[in-house]
């Protein structure tokens, strides 16, 4: 009887121990993709600020708003792109 119950308790032992690897797999697996997805949104939200900055000539501009644009950004950033340089199309157009 104390052999049965020894065995039972060491099958049990070893597969709290697998899932619990499974789980620690599992959770590893999802911080990375959290991490890829978090990195991916700081990379658009320093793009859209360069974008945004007025101060800095837009041709030095173009590649930050090329890259947010091949990384599927789309919004504010691209609409304000575009009204700008309407803006400036309109500005160099002789009345």
């Amino acid at each position: 009887m104390e052999n049965i119950l020894g065995l039972i308790g060491t099958i049990i032992g070893a597969l709290g121990f697998a899932l619990a690897v499974f789980v620690a797999v599992i959770q590893a697996k999802e911080q990375k993709r959290n991490a890829q997805e978090q990195a991916r949104n700081n990379r658009l939200m320093f793009l859209a600020d360069r974008i945004f900055d007025s101060s800095i000539p837009r041709e030095l501009r173009q590649p930050f708003y090329e890259e947010y644009i091949s990384m599927k950004g789309n919004g504010t950033a691209v609409r304000f792109w575009l009204l700008e340089g309407e803006r400036e199309k309109k500005l160099l157009q002789p009345s």
